[in-house]
Protein backbone atom coordinates (compact mmCIF):
# COMPACT_ATOMS: atom_id res chain seq x y z
CA UNK A 1 0.00 0.00 0.00
CA UNK A 2 1.26 3.24 -0.84
CA UNK A 3 1.86 6.19 1.69
CA UNK A 4 -1.29 7.58 2.86
CA UNK A 5 -1.90 11.33 4.40
CA UNK A 6 -5.21 11.38 6.81
CA UNK A 7 -6.68 13.89 7.10
CA UNK A 8 -9.05 14.37 10.52
CA UNK A 9 -8.69 13.26 14.14
CA UNK A 10 -12.65 12.13 14.89
CA UNK A 11 -13.88 8.60 15.68
CA UNK A 12 -13.44 7.74 11.58
CA UNK A 13 -9.67 8.98 11.47
CA UNK A 14 -8.66 7.34 14.41
CA UNK A 15 -10.11 3.95 13.53
CA UNK A 16 -8.64 3.83 9.61
CA UNK A 17 -5.67 5.07 11.29
CA UNK A 18 -5.55 1.91 13.60
CA UNK A 19 -6.23 -0.39 11.31
CA UNK A 20 -3.62 1.09 8.36
CA UNK A 21 -0.85 0.94 11.53
CA UNK A 22 -2.30 -2.60 12.29
CA UNK A 23 -1.26 -3.48 8.78
CA UNK A 24 1.78 -2.00 8.22
CA UNK A 25 1.09 0.97 6.00
CA UNK A 26 3.17 4.10 6.25
CA UNK A 27 0.41 6.85 7.86
CA UNK A 28 0.66 10.44 9.04
CA UNK A 29 -2.59 12.04 10.56
CA UNK A 30 -3.23 15.27 10.35
CA UNK A 31 -5.00 18.08 12.00
CA UNK A 32 -5.43 21.69 12.21
CA UNK A 33 -2.88 22.48 14.02
CA UNK A 34 0.22 20.08 14.55
CA UNK A 35 0.15 21.19 17.84
CA UNK A 36 -3.50 20.10 17.93
CA UNK A 37 -4.50 18.49 21.24
CA UNK A 38 -6.81 15.99 19.06
CA UNK A 39 -3.49 14.50 17.88
CA UNK A 40 -2.80 13.27 21.48
CA UNK A 41 -5.06 10.50 20.58
CA UNK A 42 -3.24 8.96 18.29
CA UNK A 43 0.01 8.38 20.29
CA UNK A 44 -0.70 5.10 21.14
CA UNK A 45 -0.57 3.65 17.37
CA UNK A 46 2.68 3.54 14.92
CA UNK A 47 1.58 6.44 13.09
CA UNK A 48 3.09 9.93 12.40
CA UNK A 49 0.90 13.42 12.97
CA UNK A 50 0.98 16.61 12.18
CA UNK A 51 -0.54 19.07 10.17
CA UNK A 52 -3.40 18.65 7.17
CA UNK A 53 -0.88 20.32 4.86
CA UNK A 54 1.90 17.58 6.77
CA UNK A 55 -0.13 15.02 5.94
CA UNK A 56 -0.79 15.86 2.42
CA UNK A 57 2.49 16.45 1.48
CA UNK A 58 3.61 12.64 3.22
CA UNK A 59 0.98 10.98 1.08
CA UNK A 60 0.94 8.78 -2.06
CA UNK A 61 -3.01 8.55 -1.24
CA UNK A 62 -5.37 11.25 0.70
CA UNK A 63 -8.08 9.88 2.61
CA UNK A 64 -10.28 12.76 4.01
CA UNK A 65 -11.96 11.88 7.01
CA UNK A 66 -13.43 15.35 7.70
CA UNK A 67 -16.93 16.42 8.61
CA UNK A 68 -18.42 16.67 5.00
CA UNK A 69 -19.36 20.50 6.48
CA UNK A 70 -15.44 21.44 6.63
CA UNK A 71 -13.95 19.39 3.93
CA UNK A 72 -13.39 21.99 1.19
CA UNK A 73 -12.09 24.37 3.69
CA UNK A 74 -9.97 21.24 5.02
CA UNK A 75 -8.43 21.12 1.52
CA UNK A 76 -8.12 24.89 1.03
CA UNK A 77 -6.11 25.12 3.59
CA UNK A 78 -3.64 22.85 2.46
CA UNK A 79 -3.67 24.47 -1.10
CA UNK A 80 -4.52 23.39 -4.93
CA UNK A 81 -1.19 23.52 -5.61
CA UNK A 82 -0.26 20.91 -2.98
CA UNK A 83 -2.89 18.65 -3.72
CA UNK A 84 -2.59 18.66 -7.66
CA UNK A 85 -1.89 15.11 -9.29
CA UNK A 86 -2.39 13.46 -6.13
CA UNK A 87 -5.64 11.30 -5.36
CA UNK A 88 -8.35 12.05 -2.46
CA UNK A 89 -10.60 9.45 -1.41
CA UNK A 90 -12.99 11.42 0.12
CA UNK A 91 -15.37 9.25 3.13
CA UNK A 92 -17.16 12.43 4.26
CA UNK A 93 -21.04 12.79 4.57
CA UNK A 94 -22.17 16.91 5.31
CA UNK A 95 -24.25 16.32 8.10
CA UNK A 96 -25.90 19.25 9.94
CA UNK A 97 -27.68 19.57 13.12
CA UNK A 98 -31.31 18.33 13.61
CA UNK A 99 -33.42 20.97 14.94
CA UNK A 100 -34.67 18.98 18.36
CA UNK A 101 -31.10 16.96 18.62
CA UNK A 102 -30.97 13.72 17.23
CA UNK A 103 -28.93 12.03 14.56
CA UNK A 104 -27.67 15.53 12.17
CA UNK A 105 -29.35 15.83 8.78
CA UNK A 106 -27.41 14.97 5.33
CA UNK A 107 -27.63 17.80 3.43
CA UNK A 108 -26.59 16.27 -0.12
CA UNK A 109 -29.09 16.29 -3.04
CA UNK A 110 -28.75 14.84 -6.93
CA UNK A 111 -27.43 18.18 -7.71
CA UNK A 112 -25.01 18.60 -4.96
CA UNK A 113 -22.80 16.33 -2.98
CA UNK A 114 -19.19 16.87 -1.05
CA UNK A 115 -17.16 15.03 -3.78
CA UNK A 116 -18.27 17.02 -6.54
CA UNK A 117 -17.89 20.32 -4.79
CA UNK A 118 -14.28 18.57 -3.76
CA UNK A 119 -13.35 18.12 -7.51
CA UNK A 120 -15.14 21.29 -8.82
CA UNK A 121 -12.59 23.21 -6.48
CA UNK A 122 -9.44 21.44 -7.06
CA UNK A 123 -10.12 20.24 -10.73
CA UNK A 124 -6.23 19.03 -10.92
CA UNK A 125 -6.62 16.37 -7.89
CA UNK A 126 -8.47 13.13 -8.56
CA UNK A 127 -11.30 12.71 -5.88
CA UNK A 128 -13.16 9.14 -5.72
CA UNK A 129 -15.89 9.25 -3.44
CA UNK A 130 -15.94 5.63 -1.60
CA UNK A 131 -16.33 4.35 2.03
CA UNK A 132 -19.19 6.75 3.04
CA UNK A 133 -22.20 4.17 3.04
CA UNK A 134 -21.32 2.64 6.68
CA UNK A 135 -19.39 2.46 9.78
CA UNK A 136 -16.08 3.46 10.32
CA UNK A 137 -15.38 -0.41 11.76
CA UNK A 138 -16.48 -1.87 9.06
CA UNK A 139 -14.73 1.10 6.43
CA UNK A 140 -11.67 -0.61 8.02
CA UNK A 141 -12.35 -4.34 8.54
CA UNK A 142 -15.37 -5.54 5.82
CA UNK A 143 -15.16 -9.23 7.57
CA UNK A 144 -16.96 -7.78 10.64
CA UNK A 145 -20.45 -7.96 8.81
CA UNK A 146 -20.86 -11.58 6.78
CA UNK A 147 -21.94 -12.11 3.12
CA UNK A 148 -21.15 -10.34 -0.10
CA UNK A 149 -21.68 -6.56 1.08
CA UNK A 150 -20.35 -3.57 -1.26
CA UNK A 151 -18.17 -0.67 -1.60
CA UNK A 152 -19.15 1.73 -3.77
CA UNK A 153 -17.01 4.09 -5.58
CA UNK A 154 -17.22 7.70 -7.83
CA UNK A 155 -14.99 9.18 -9.65
CA UNK A 156 -14.04 10.82 -13.10
CA UNK A 157 -10.40 8.73 -13.02
CA UNK A 158 -9.54 5.27 -13.77
CA UNK A 159 -6.37 5.43 -12.31
CA UNK A 160 -7.09 6.99 -9.16
CA UNK A 161 -9.63 4.65 -8.76
CA UNK A 162 -7.42 2.12 -8.85
CA UNK A 163 -5.75 3.53 -6.07
CA UNK A 164 -8.60 3.86 -4.12
CA UNK A 165 -9.16 0.32 -4.82
CA UNK A 166 -5.95 -0.58 -3.62
CA UNK A 167 -6.63 1.21 -0.06
CA UNK A 168 -9.75 -0.83 0.01
CA UNK A 169 -8.08 -4.49 -0.97
CA UNK A 170 -5.71 -3.51 2.41
CA UNK A 171 -8.76 -3.45 4.55
CA UNK A 172 -9.95 -6.27 3.19
CA UNK A 173 -12.43 -5.66 0.91
CA UNK A 174 -13.06 -8.20 -1.77
CA UNK A 175 -12.87 -7.52 -6.01
CA UNK A 176 -15.91 -7.99 -6.81
CA UNK A 177 -17.45 -6.04 -3.45
CA UNK A 178 -16.38 -3.19 -5.16
CA UNK A 179 -19.39 -1.50 -7.33
CA UNK A 180 -18.21 1.40 -9.80
CA UNK A 181 -20.76 3.75 -10.26
CA UNK A 182 -19.22 6.26 -12.67
CA UNK A 183 -18.14 9.89 -12.34
CA UNK A 184 -18.31 11.96 -9.71
CA UNK A 185 -21.54 13.34 -9.82
CA UNK A 186 -22.74 9.74 -9.00
CA UNK A 187 -21.30 10.77 -5.58
CA UNK A 188 -24.49 12.57 -4.32
CA UNK A 189 -26.67 9.20 -4.68
CA UNK A 190 -24.34 7.23 -2.07
CA UNK A 191 -23.95 10.37 0.18
CA UNK A 192 -28.15 10.25 -0.28
CA UNK A 193 -27.81 6.58 1.51
CA UNK A 194 -26.69 8.15 4.76
CA UNK A 195 -30.06 9.37 5.49
CA UNK A 196 -31.41 5.27 4.96
CA UNK A 197 -28.37 4.84 6.75
CA UNK A 198 -29.56 6.89 9.98
CA UNK A 199 -32.78 5.95 9.91
CA UNK A 200 -32.04 1.60 9.50
CA UNK A 201 -29.69 2.50 12.75
CA UNK A 202 -32.07 4.26 14.77
CA UNK A 203 -34.99 1.26 13.94
CA UNK A 204 -32.34 -0.96 14.87
CA UNK A 205 -31.25 0.21 18.02
CA UNK A 206 -27.12 1.61 18.30
CA UNK A 207 -26.04 -1.77 20.05
CA UNK A 208 -27.26 -3.84 17.05
CA UNK A 209 -24.64 -5.64 15.16
CA UNK A 210 -23.27 -3.41 12.34
CA UNK A 211 -24.23 -3.45 8.56
CA UNK A 212 -23.98 -2.68 4.93
CA UNK A 213 -25.59 -2.92 1.88
CA UNK A 214 -25.53 -5.49 -0.21
CA UNK A 215 -26.87 -6.05 -3.90
CA UNK A 216 -28.06 -9.25 -4.87
CA UNK A 217 -28.92 -10.09 -8.14
CA UNK A 218 -29.42 -13.51 -9.84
Amino acid sequence: MERVGLLGTGIVGRTLAARLAELGVDVVVGARSAESSSLEAFADLDVRTGSFADAAAHADLVVNATNGVNSTAVLESIGAEALAGKTVVDLSNELVPREGGGFPVPTATAESSVGRRLQEAFPETYVVKSLNTMNCAVMADPSIVPGDHVVFLSGDDAGAKDRVRELLATFGWRPEQMVDLGGIETASATEMMMSVWMAVTIARGHDAPRFNWAVNAP
